[in-house]
């Protein structure tokens, strides 16, 4: 199909320039005259599609997808879907958008997708085309939003979850904070004892000929670690970059992910916070009318972590087969009877939907309270073993000192 270059007035001062695919130069006038604008020039121009794709799914630097941050794109869908639910036009409300924005990477996105759906696009085929900001969930739920005419209740939808995956994110974090915080202040400071101050305090007890076990253990450690400490960091650091170097990208993350899934309450936790993801996700889509081979292929991607997304991976094959859900669900690992069986409860009612809707907040709800009391026992946990070091360091100063005095009596 022909593309056209134009110049158009959108006012007594604004210009607009951009290009559309049409079938003549006629078509590119009515569209102008549709949105509201006063052709200058319309003109036959040859561009390359292939360079325009590739600049409209790259808005950075050589062609890298550059991403933006979840927490900016949340505030864009709040934010659009008022605009939308107050009647603003789609072009109207992006222009807004875009000059309102303050990250300079989703600006340019909004900028490209205004462009995109003068020439004919539909906003999920704007989305698509930036798949850096906007996920293929978020694409496939403004499609639906648009065939139901309900695209702001879509977009306020997407915000809501994105509002919930934050707040189960930050209690993650939050509930992490402290024992990481102990856990580096312990470890610097017996860094600092060991390396700084024990080289000088043991010097006292250089002369003596027989010490306590603990004590010669103590004098070992601190003369290693005082005269290698360096080098030490320096291997650890290299050994460290090598490993990246070596493992990029998903060979990296296959590995972080198959030796956090061995470790017992972390590996539990994960696959709950990565199910609730996926129900939640899935949920949404069915509720939305999203086929359900569709809604699989759509929602599989959304889990981050390998182990758990391979096993999702198994669910298509099983579905195109012509078995339920609860049956391709039942003989994975990851998923629990109860979580089984409530969906096939929720299928054979018609309530699919809300079947996952209420497995994710289940899940959320077992995540929530596994990670308070896995919090609970690790802080005090870390307090301990740092004291029980820093005690032994004590008591293996304290020890021959003790001997001397009996000696002395």
């Amino acid at each position: 199909m022909p593309t056209f270059k134009y110049t158009a007035k959108k006012g007594p001062q604004d210009t607009v320039v951009g290009v559309f695919e049409a079938p003549s130069r006629n078509e590119v006038l009515s569209h102008l005259a549709s949105l509201g604008y006063t052709p200058v020039r319309v003109e036959e121009t040859v561009i390359n599609a292939a360079t325009v794709a590739a600049q409209r799914r790259s808005p950075g630097p050589a062609g890298r997808v550059v991403r933006v941050p979840a927490r900016h794109v949340n505030v864009f869908t709040r934010q659009f879907a008022s605009l939308i639910r107050s009647q603003i036009p789609i072009l109207r409300a992006l222009g807004i958008m875009a000059d309102q924005t303050a990250h300079p990477v989703l600006r340019k996105v909004l900028a490209a997708m205004s462009e995109e759906i003068r020439q004919g696009k539909t906003l999920s085929e704007a989305m698509e085309e930036h798949p850096g900001v906007f996920s293929p969930l978020y694409v496939n739920l403004t499609r639906s939003g648009e065939v139901g005419g309900m695209v702001d209740t879509v977009l306020d939808r997407l915000a809501a979850k994105a509002d919930r995956d934050e707040a189960l994110r930050s209690k993650v974090n939050s509930a992490l904070a402290y024992p990481a915080f102990v856990a580096v202040v312990g470890v610097g400071t017996v860094v600092f004892l060991l390396t700084f101050v024990m080289p000088r305090l043991l010097k006292l007890f250089a002369s003596y000929e027989r010490l306590p076990l603990a004590t010669r253990m103590l004098l070992a450690v601190t003369k290693t670690m005082s005269q290698w400490w360096f080098w030490a960091a320096v291997i650890a650091v290299m050994a460290g970059l090598a490993v990246v170097i070596k493992l990029k990208g998903a060979q990296l993350r296959s590995l972080i992910d198959r030796f956090s899934w061995r470790i017992p309450v972390a590996g539990r936790l994960i696959c709950q916070l990565e199910l609730a993801r996926f129900s939640r996700s899935f949920s949404l889509l069915l509720e939305h009318g999203v086929s359900v081979l569709r809604a699989v292929d759509v929602a599989i991607p959304v889990v981050r972590h390998e182990v758990i997304r391979r096993q999702l991976q198994q669910l298509p094959a099983g579905l195109k087969q012509g078995q339920s859900l609860a049956a391709c669900l039942k003989p994975l690992s990851v998923v629990t009877p109860f979580v089984a069986n409530t969906i096939a409860v929720g299928e054979e009612s018609g309530k699919a939907a809300e079947a996952f809707a209420e497995v994710a907040a289940y899940y959320e709800r077992e995540a929530e309270t596994l990670l308070h009391t896995a919090a609970a026992l690790l802080e005090p946990t870390m307090i301990l073993g740092v004291g029980a070091i820093v005690g032994w360091i004590v008591m293996a100063i304290l020890l021959p000192i003790f001997e001397l005095s009996s000696i002395a009596h």
